[in-house]
C-alpha cells in the first residue's frame, strides 16, 4: 500500500483547507537539485508516481533564480552544495526544508548536514519511500527544525530592512555596549545612536531593545 504523507508535520492541515492540500501546492512541491541528467530523471519519475509535484533543477543558481515559497528541497550532497545553497538562501532571507542525499554519504557528512539545519538525510538515491521516511519520522523534531527555520528566515527578512548604520548599532548592542561606547566606536553622538536604535526598533516591529536583540539572535546576526 502506498504511504500517504503526513502533511500536518509540514504545516498543512488538509482537513481545514482541502483545496490547498489537493492542489499540490505549498510543501507538496519538491525542488530537485541534481546535475546528473539520468539521476534527475529517475528521481523525478519516482516521486511523481507517488503524488508529488517535482520541479527539477540542474544547478543551485537556477533554483534560486526561480524559487518560490512552498518547496521541499531535495539536494544532491556533492562537494559544497549544501553550504552553497544555505549561503544563497540566507542572503535572500529565505528558508526551505532541505533534504540532502548521497549514495556515498558518511556519518560525518550526515551529522554535519543535520547540524546546519537539514530536516533529514537520505543515504541513497532518493525514491518515494526515502522521502516519505524523512517526512513522517520523528515528527516533533521535524516540527522543531521547521519552526526554527521559519523564525530564522522571518528574522533575516526584517534585518535586511535596516541601514548599514542601524545594523552596526544592533551589532554593538548585541555585544552589550552602551550608547556612549557605540557612539565612540562609530564616531557619532550618543543621541544619534539613540535615534538609530529607535528607527531600528520601528523597522523590526519590536517593542523593545531586548526583542530586537532576540530577533538578531534568531537570524544568527
Amino acid at each position: 500500500m502506498q504511504k500517504v504523507p503526513d502533511w500536518t508535520v509540514l504545516g498543512i492541515n488538509p482537513d481545514r483547507n482541502p483545496p490547498y492540500y489537493r492542489g499540490m501546492e505549498h510543501y507538496r512541491t519538491i525542488a530537485l537539485i541534481e546535475n546528473d541528467y539520468q539521476k534527475r530523471a529517475k528521481i523525478t519519475n519516482a516521486l511523481f508516481a507517488g503524488g508529488f509535484h517535482v520541479e527539477p533543477f540542474e544547478e543551485i543558481e537556477e533554483f534560486i533564480a526561480e524559487s518560490k515559497t512552498g518547496y521541499i528541497v531535495l539536494l544532491s550532497d556533492n562537494s559544497d552544495n549544501l553550504d552553497k545553497l544555505l549561503n544563497l538562501v540566507n542572503r535572500q532571507a529565505q528558508w526551505f526544508p532541505i533534504i540532502p542525499y548521497s549514495e556515498t554519504a558518511s556519518l560525518n557528512s550526515i551529522v554535519s548536514a543535520m547540524l546546519k539545519g537539514a530536516i533529514g538525510y537520505i543515504d541513497r538515491l532518493p525514491d518515494l519511500e526515502g522521502v516519505m521516511d524523512v517526512i513522517n519520522s520523528n515528527k516533533a523534531e521535524r516540527q522543531r527544525l521547521m519552526e526554527n527555520g521559519r523564525l530564522r528566515a522571518e528574522a533575516r527578512a526584517k534585518l535586511v530592512l535596516l541601514t548599514k548604520r542601524e545594523r552596526e548599532v544592533l551589532q554593538y548592542m548585541s555585544e552589550g555596549m552602551s550608547n556612549k561606547i557605540i557612539g565612540m566606536k562609530l564616531g557619532i553622538s550618543p543621541r544619534t545612536v539613540e535615534i538609530h536604535r529607535a528607527n531600528m526598533i520601528s523597522k523590526l516591529e519590536t517593542d523593545s531593545t531586548n526583542e530586537a536583540l532576540r530577533l538578531a539572535a534568531y537570524a544568527d546576526f
